[in-house]
């Protein structure tokens, strides 16, 4: 098992698990030893965070932005498939989970298909937005929505959705997965529903 498909395993148990429950993810290495305050939260569903770093499958070496600032700022060799993963809560329970990938790539379904065994299917359910959310200005992050049957109690919907970084670097591609379908999100961007 991928530890992406871990994550979300554990995450879709019972409508959302226990912190601690994540601990004994494989593959996973947690970078906050515990649930950190969310300084930013305006919603008691992303109250509290924990960041870590996982591998996706099918990724090759790349070079990446080493982290470093100002004229410092270089690259190292890493692979691609190296995310940053941060789950997101409430004092309880986890509600989401979002992986942050260098290189802006719209290819979300194949990527996410690679996760995951052969009983677990990927069906897109919304793209070709026209706006970019919570704006009136034109989509300009091809937003794609997905519903991943992990078993046929266990379902969690994704998102995917790229940054090109401008000239600032190699761009990002974020996934974001949810328990329950964004529908307010797709109306709101207009999205076309598949």
């Amino acid at each position: 098992m991928s530890p992406l498909q871990g994550l979300l395993d554990v995450l879709a148990a019972d409508g959302g698990a226990a912190w601690s429950a994540f601990e004994r993810v494989a593959g996973v290495q947690w970078r906050d030893p515990a649930p950190q305050d969310n300084p930013d939260s305006t919603s008691p569903e992303d109250a509290r965070y924990r960041s870590g770093t996982l591998l996706l499958s099918g990724f090759g070496m790349v070079e990446v932005p080493d982290g470093k600032l100002g004229a410092q700022a270089g690259t190292r060799q890493a692979n691609e498939g190296e995310v940053g993963a941060t789950l997101n809560g409430d004092g309880e329970r986890v509600h989401s989970l979002v992986l942050l990938k260098f290189y802006a790539s719209e290819n979300y379904q194949d990527v996410l298909q690679r996760q995951f065994g052969a009983g677990v299917s990927v069906r897109p359910i919304a793209g070709q937005c026209e706006l970019d959310f919570g704006t009136t200005a034109e989509n300009t992050q091809a937003n794609q929505f997905f519903e991943l049957r992990l078993t046929d109690t266990k379902i969690v919907y994704a998102e995917g959705y790229v940054d090109d970084g401008g000239n600032q670097g190699p761009g990002t591609t974020t996934y974001q997965f949810t328990l329950t379908k964004p529908a307010q999100k797709i109306a709101s961007m207009r999205c076309k529903e598949l």
